[in-house]
């Protein structure tokens, strides 16, 4: 009887240790989730903004393409 005595409670705190490092552990991965999520959020925004960039390059390249046709028959005019 003396060892169950002095086993119980030692079964008992390693439980209660091990429950507290679940929990500790829980939290930590959430946290781990909540940047995980936030960094996707970004990388979305991100995109979009790089997207939006490279349109807008096009649009600037097809305006620059106008704008040297027209030069180019304005020049033929003048000659």
């Amino acid at each position: 009887m003396s060892d169950e005595a002095i086993t119980h409670p030692t079964i008992q705190t390693l439980l209660e240790r091990m429950d507290a490092l679940s929990a500790e552990m829980r939290a930590g991965f959430a946290g781990i989730e909540r940047a995980g999520e936030r960094g996707a959020t970004r990388l979305d925004r991100i995109e979009s903004e790089v997207k939006k960039t490279g349109s807008e390059f096009y649009e600037l390249r097809a305006d620059c393409q106008d704008l040297r046709g027209q030069l180019r028959e304005l020049i033929a005019e003048l000659k």
